[in-house]
């Protein structure tokens, strides 16, 4: 059996990036926080933190902090069951996301959830390829992901597919693309791309014109409202998400550009798989959005 307060003192450590910071946050003398996290490692017969500026967690120490932030959640909805959702104590949920599920249907589809549970989000934004990543490092409770293997000790629950479109603004086809989409054209007309992690552009070009992301222009942009500003505002063509570039393609403001050529994403909910009422209801509320708003599969 572990002791939770010495695996306290480790995700503190973590999380704060420091034993000293550690030691105000847990109201003891930070030479306590090392005795504890030391203790603990004692037992465990390993090093559980890379005592760095910051200081950061060995593998194993992420599997522990993993496991330490499953059992605090049930130990949270145990305690909010028999506070009966005292809104003094609200229950803190964290979820990473991708940006363009953010920016589209992500909140919508679970306000009324946290709202009527008096459950507070605490949202982590990641590329859709990366998200997992979080949930293995025990940062967060579920995530939307491309990634339909599930991760030991987690379950992964299809939510549908988001559709991506290359579109530009009127005057920016007229200016590039005049005499149709090529790969000489696409050489000599600037991309918008979401940030260095999103590969998304760059498999469309890969897939449809044969070509490597070294060879074109781009604009980096990580910021869903911002990409898509700098699409609208001609500095270059991009692919936006069908739920926003929908309606500004049915009034004209964007155009796209190869109606027969779309880059479809596949999305998922991964959670931890243990019995907990939050991962649960937040998938009923997730699914039942996502299937009228996303395609399916």
């Amino acid at each position: 059996m572990f002791d939770y307060l010495q695996l306290k003192a480790l995700a503190t450590v973590v999380s704060e990036g420091g034993f000293e910071r550690a030691a105000k946050v847990l109201n003891i003398t930070q030479s306590a926080v090392s005795q504890r996290v030391r203790t603990l490692e004692e037992k465990i017969g390993q090093s559980l933190v890379i005592r760095s500026v910051p200081v950061e967690a060995t593998p194993l120490g992420k599997r522990l902090l993993r496991h330490y932030a499953q059992v605090e959640m049930l130990e949270q909805e145990l305690q909010a069951e028999m506070d009966g959702d005292d809104p003094c104590k609200p229950t803190t949920v964290s979820i990473a996301v991708n940006a363009d599920t953010l920016a589209t249907w992500f909140l919508p589809a679970l306000s009324p959830l946290f709202n009527r549970r008096n459950w507070l989000m605490e949202l982590i934004v990641d590329d859709e390829s990366y998200t997992h990543n979080l949930l293995r490092n025990g940062d967060v409770v579920g995530c939307v992901t491309t990634t339909e293997e599930a991760l030991p000790g987690c379950k992964s629950d299809p939510l549908g597919t988001m559709e991506y479109l290359c579109v530009a603004t009127p005057e920016f086809r007229d200016r590039y693309f005049a005499d149709g989409i090529n790969k000489e054209a696409l050489l000599a007309a600037p991309a918008v791309i979401f940030s260095t992690k999103d590969k998304l552009h760059h498999m469309f070009l890969k897939r449809y014109f044969e070509l490597d992301e070294v060879n074109i222009w781009q604009h980096t942009i990580p910021s869903s409202e911002g990409f898509l500003d700098a699409v609208r505002n001609h500095m270059g063509y991009g692919l936006v998400a069908h739920l926003q570039a929908q309606p500004l393609l049915e009034t004209g403001v964007l155009v796209e550009l190869t109606p027969r050529m779309r880059k479809e994403v596949p999305l998922y909910w991964q959670h931890w798989n243990i019995k907990a009422k939050q991962t649960t209801l937040i998938y009923r509320a997730l699914i039942a959005s996502s299937r009228q708003l996303l395609l399916s599969y």
